[in-house]
């Protein structure tokens, strides 16, 4: 008989792998680290496969690895979900959905929301993640978020998820007001400036809010990258206070806290137009509070594409 895989094992994994390491993750599950190698070597054995490599620095894991903790996040994510369900039913808590955005959805779709949202659900805490929006699909994907208003990822493979487009929009290259370059409107004027990528800081270029594909577009070589950030407001002090630029929605600029400190530069290309959606897990059926917020920025997306 094969052996059966535990929540456990699953767990102990998990464990290894986010805090980097038997060591620390003996110590956060309180077991001891010998018993910790023991078990995940034996349920590597048992199963017949390679899930980690132990390194001077800590752990890695092995592509098998990484294929299977996607899984192992998603059962945990439901387990943990329905062991929640129970402890409601034995000690009523207040719901919460978990809710990704990407930048313009930050700015203007879920602040525009809240307060009604807050009125038909009072008692609902928003948790919500603020990423770029492959990470956001991941998190979906993993079960990590209910679902995620974002912009679509080149390359997007919808074949598991439901996608709800809400509004088209585009991004822009922008600087602050009083930049040198401000009047620019080639971006081969631009090619010694020095670039904030608003993205993963594993995987800077690989995302299309940066500015690599317009330069790889005009055959302009690779940008000058001066950082990479996850945090809006760490992309808005950088470009304020130096002579950095960025690309990122157009919305940014025209948001109160950044009139008359940033500007869009007049580049005579039309920098590429992109899809804001509503994405979900096909398989997955939101939950009542997740629904009715759903709705609320469905329906605010309409009355924006009305006006």
């Amino acid at each position: 008989m094969h052996p059966k895989m535990t929540l456990q094992q699953l767990r102990d994994l998990m464990a290894v792998v986010e805090h980097g390491g038997f060591r620390a993750a003996a110590r956060a599950l309180h077991v001891s680290q010998g018993g910790l190698t023991k078990s995940l070597a034996r349920f590597e054995k048992e199963h017949g496969v390679s899930l980690i490599e132990r390194h001077a620095k800590g752990v890695i894991l092995t592509p098998q690895g990484e294929e299977f903790v996607r899984y192992a996040r998603s059962v945990l994510f439901e387990a943990n979900r329905t062991e929640e369900w129970l402890r409601r039913v034995r000690e009523p808590r207040a719901p919460c959905v978990r809710l990704g955005v990407s930048i313009e959805p930050t700015l203007k779709f879920v602040p525009a929301v809240l307060a009604d949202f807050r009125r038909v659900q009072p008692d609902v805490t928003l948790k919500l993640k603020q990423s770029v929006a492959t990470e956001l699909v991941a998190g979906v994907r993993d079960n990590r978020l209910e679902f995620a208003v974002t912009r679509i990822p080149l390359h997007f493979d919808a074949s598991d998820m439901h996608v709800d487009v809400l509004i088209e929009t585009e991004s822009v290259v922008v600087g602050r007001s009083n930049h040198p370059l401000a009047s620019a409107t080639e971006l081969s004027e631009l090619v010694n400036c020095d670039w904030v990528i608003l993205g993963e800081q594993d995987l800077p270029g690989a995302h299309d809010e940066t500015i690599w594909e317009l330069f790889q577009e005009q055959s302009l070589g690779a940008p000058r990258i001066a950082a990479v950030t996850d945090s809006l407001f760490g992309v808005l002090s950088m470009l304020i206070e130096s002579d950095c630029l960025a690309r990122l929605p157009r919305s940014v600029v025209r948001h109160p806290l950044a009139q008359g400190l940033l500007t869009a530069l007049p580049l005579k290309r039309p920098v590429r137009r992109y899809s804001i959606a509503l994405v979900h897990k096909a398989s997955q059926q939101l939950t009542p509070e997740a629904r009715t917020l759903a709705a609320m920025l469905a329906s605010f997306a309409r009355l924006t594409r009305s006006t």
